[in-house]
C-alpha cells in the first residue's frame, strides 16, 4: 500500500516575533593589515563608496532548476554596484570586555581520560554528547579571534579574487551591526587550507572537544579527487593531516559530527548508505550502521561489491548526522528536483545507542518527521542542530542530482520537541532576500538565550543595494533578512557566489548550560 505523500506549506507559518537579543560585546574596529585576518570599516558596515567591478561567478550548474526568482545561475548579469546609500546607522565599536571561553585541552588525547563534569572528553557543557571547543591557533593573526565566538564555514572556491581556501573563520562577537546590511566581520582565513591540501572539495565540518577541525570530502559542488579520506585540522598549529579513511571510490560523504560521550566521529558514506563511527584517537573504524537495511557492524562493513563508485539509493543515503543525548539522529535523501518522489519526501530518522559506546542499535530505529515539501520537492536536509534549550534545526540543500546543486528551492525549519514527537513550528528562520527558499545548507546557533540561529544561505542581499551571499545570523524567535545580519564572506559585493556556501559550525563555550535532552 502506498502511503499519501505528506504536504506541507512553510510560507504559511512564517513567524516574525523576536525574543530579546544579546551579543558580547567586542571590539569592532578595523582589521590589521598583517596574517590573514580581515576585518570592518569603521561603521562595521560595507564601504559602498569603491568597488563597482562586476565579476561572473563560477556556480556549479549554469542553469538553476529554482522557481523563476529572477537569480541568474551564472551571475552575467549582474548590473553595477547599485545605490550607494550607505545604510550604516550608528558606529557599533564597543570598548567592552569579552566573555573568557574555555579553551583548554579535554582529556588525555592519548588515553581518552574524561573532561571535567562529564564521559569521555565531555565538558559540562557537552554532557549530552554535542561537542565542539575552540581553536586556539598560534599564528599571530588569530590572535584577537581567541576570546571571541566564531562560526566557521565550508564553501568552494570563492568568486572575486578572494582567494583558494575552502574554510573561513567568522568573528561573530560584539554589539548586533544594522540588519540587512553587509556586515564587513573580521574573517581568518589560511591560503594553504585549500583543494590541494584538503584532497579536493569540502563539505561537512565538526569540531571535537578540544578545538580540532575535521572535514569531509564532498561532491555537492561536483566531482573531487579525495572521496575516503577525512581531513583533520590541528587546533594549534592549523595544519592539515588524514584523519580517516573509509571505502569510497566516487560519491564522497554527507556529513559528520563529533560525539563527546563515545569519543568517535560519525560520518555519512554517500556510497554505501553506511554510517561510519570512528575512533576520535586512531581514526579507526569502530562500527557501522545501514539505515536501510539496519545491519550493524563491529569494524569495518563487508558489503558485496562495495565500493563500487555508485551512490547509494535514494531512501537509503544518509547525509546531516548529529549526536544527542543518547540517540544519532540523521537524515535520508529520498528526493530532490530532478527526482521527485510522490509516496516519499526526505526524512529525519534517529537511532539509540548501546549504553554509551555510541554504537546504533538497529532496533531502535525510528522516523522522527517527513521534511515540509514547501517548493514543491522536499529538498534533502544537510545538516542539523539542536539549541541552547533543546529545540532542533535543520537545514536543506537545493540539489537537482547526485553530485549537481543549485538554489531558492531550500530553507531551514525549526521544530520543538511536544508529547513525545518533534512538531514543526513553521518557516521561521527565513534565510536571503528570496525568501524563503535560500537555504545553502548549513546551520547552528550560539549558546545563548538571547542568542542567534546562523546559516549559509544564497542571495541574502539581493542588489538592494548589495550582493550578500554567506552567513546569515537571525535572532532566536525567528525573523527574515530585516532583523538579520548578514555577512558576505568573500567581502565582494558586486557579483554572485551562487552555490558557493556549504556548511557552518560554531564552538560550545566551556560556560553554558548543555543542551537538554528531549522532553
Amino acid at each position: 500500500m502506498t502511503t499519501p505523500k505528506p504536504s506541507v506549506s512553510p510560507a504559511a507559518s512564517l513567524t516574525l516575533t523576536l525574543t530579546s537579543v544579546l551579543w558580547l560585546s567586542g571590539c569592532s574596529g578595523a582589521a590589521e593589515d598583517e596574517g590573514f585576518s580581515t576585518g570592518l570599516e569603521g561603521d562595521g558596515t560595507t564601504d559602498q563608496g569603491g568597488d563597482s567591478t562586476t565579476n561572473s561567478t563560477n556556480s556549479t550548474t549554469n542553469s538553476s532548476t529554482g522557481d523563476g526568482d529572477g537569480d541568474p545561475g551564472d551571475g552575467d548579469g549582474d548590473p553595477g554596484d547599485g545605490d550607494s546609500g550607505d545604510g550604516d546607522g550608528d558606529d557599533s565599536d564597543s570598548d567592552g570586555g569579552n566573555t573568557k571561553f574555555d579553551l583548554n585541552p579535554i582529556g588525555d588525547a592519548g588515553e581518552g581520560g574524561g573532561g571535567p563534569g562529564g564521559p569521555g572528553s565531555c565538558r559540562e557543557s557537552e554532557i549530552y554528547g554535542a561537542a565542539g571547543g575552540f581553536p586556539a591557533f598560534e599564528d599571530p593573526a588569530y590572535a584577537d579571534f581567541l576570546d571571541k565566538t566564531i562560526a566557521i564555514v565550508t564553501h568552494r572556491v570563492q568568486s572575486g579574487g578572494f582567494g583558494s581556501h575552502l574554510i573561513t573563520i567568522v568573528d561573530i562577537s560584539g554589539d548586533p551591526p544594522p540588519p540587512s546590511v553587509n556586515y564587513l566581520a573580521p574573517l581568518y582565513v589560511r591560503p594553504e587550507w585549500n583543494e590541494a591540501n584538503l584532497g579536493g572539495r569540502i563539505f561537512g565540518i565538526t569540531l571535537d572537544s578540544e578545538g580540532n577541525i575535521y572535514v569531509a570530502p564532498s561532491t555537492v559542488f561536483g566531482a573531487t579527487n579525495n572521496t575516503s579520506t577525512i581531513k583533520k585540522i590541528d587546533r594549534v598549529t592549523g595544519e592539515i593531516s588524514d584523519f580517516a579513511t573509509i571505502p569510497n571510490n566516487g560519491p564522497a560523504m554527507g556529513n559528520l559530527n563529533y560525539d563527546c560521550v563515545s569519543e568517535t566521529i560519525y560520518v555519512s558514506n554517500h556510497e554505501d548508505g553506511r554510517i561510519y563511527q570512528l575512533d576520535v584517537y586512531s581514526g579507526d573504524i569502530v562500527s557501522t550502521y545501514h539505515h536501510g537495511t539496519g545491519n550493524v557492524t563491529m569494524g569495518p562493513a563487508n558489503d558485496p561489491g562495495e565500493p563500487n563508485g555508485q551512490f547509494a539509493p535514494l531512501g537509503e543515503r544518509v547525509w546531516a548526522v548529529q549526536s544527542h543525548a543518547g540517540r544519532l539522529y540523521y537524515s535520508v535523501w529520498w528526493e530532490h528536483s530532478q527526482a521527485g518522489n510522490q509516496a516519499k519526501n526526505n526524512e529525519v530518522w534517529s537511532v539509540a545507542y548501546t549504553g554509551n559506546s555510541g554504537i546504533p542499535d538497529a532496533a531502535t530505529a525510528k522516523k522522527e518527521f517527513d521534511v515540509p515539501n514547501g517548493s514543491g520537492t522536499s529538498m534533502p536536509v544537510s545538516d542539523l542542530s539542536f539549541a541552547h534549550d533543546g529545540w532542533m534545526l535543520i537545514a536543506q540543500r537545493t540539489m537537482y542530482g547526485d553530485m549537481q546543486t543549485s538554489a531558492h528551492q531550500s530553507t531551514t525549519f525549526d521544530y520543538d520537541y511536544i508529547d513525545g514527537e518533534w512538531v514543526w513550528q513553521g518557516t521561521n528562520y527565513v534565510v536571503g532576500e528570496l525568501m524563503p527558499y535560500s537555504a545553502a545548507g548549513g546551520v547552528d546557533h550560539d549558546f545563548d538565550p538571547g542568542g542567534y540561529v546562523w546559516m549559509t544561505g544564497d542571495a541574502l542581499d539581493f542588489y538592494t543595494p548589495d550582493v550578500v551571499y554567506g552567513l546569515q545570523g537571525t535572532p532566536y524567535g525567528g525573523g527574515d533578512i530585516n532583523t538579520s545580519t548578514v555577512i558576505d564572506l568573500d567581502q565582494e559585493i558586486a557579483a554572485q557566489d551562487k552555490t558557493a556556501y556549504g556548511d557552518v559550525e560554531l564552538p560550545i563555550p566551556g560556560d553554558v548550560s548543555p543542551v537538554p535532552p528531549p522532553g
